[in-house]
């Protein structure tokens, strides 16, 4: 019996020790929001669902890397998207009148997102980033909502000195990439 114990110690120990390893290297929960399949669920929040039939933009974020300035779009789905460039600021919304970015900078991209939304189809705003982001990166100085309407969204990025751009999209997750080199 003495035997029978010292052997069942000398396996326990060690798979205890691997199981208590195991529980302490599990992830601890983040308090960024979780985005699937057009649901957000929101940290800190009991299962906050914003359902788009079409494309809903979540938030903007931005860094600066070796050689460019990245602006990521965060998004439930890929919309078809546009872009326009000027060297003025200016863009004319849906009242008509010739309006110019509030973030002033040496060109402008514009980006226009079609079957696109800043709220989800109860009405609550998906969009949880400010309307107006100065960010003082390199070559991106800002972004800006410019409106929605009618299933279009509109932002307008102020840049400094840069020489040239590319916008893609990736999924898994869904976000619309605007790199901006120097």
């Amino acid at each position: 019996m003495r035997n029978s114990r010292r052997t069942w110690a000398r396996i326990a120990s060690p798979l205890a020790a691997l199981a208590v390893a195991s529980v302490l290297a599990l992830p601890q929960a983040s308090a960024a929001t979780a985005v699937e399949a057009g649901t957000a669920v929101e940290a800190g929040s009991a299962s906050v669902s914003a359902t788009c039939s079409d494309t809903c933009v979540l938030g903007t974020r931005a860094a600066t890397h070796t050689g460019y300035d990245r602006l990521v779009f965060d998004l439930s789905s890929s919309p078809r998207v546009t872009t326009t460039t000027n060297t003025t600021g200016a863009y004319v919304p849906n009242s008509g009148k010739t309006e110019y970015l509030e973030i002033k900078g040496t060109s402008y991209l514009f980006i226009t997102m079609e079957r696109a939304h800043l709220y989800d189809d109860a009405g609550n705003l998906a969009f949880t980033s400010p309307a107006l982001q100065a960010l003082n990166l390199p070559s991106v100085k800002g972004v800006q909502v410019l409106g929605e309407f009618e299933g279009r969204v509109e932002f307008g990025i102020t840049l400094g000195p840069s020489t040239s751009h590319q916008v893609f999209q990736l999924t898994q997750p869904n976000r619309l990439v605007v790199d901006v080199y120097r």
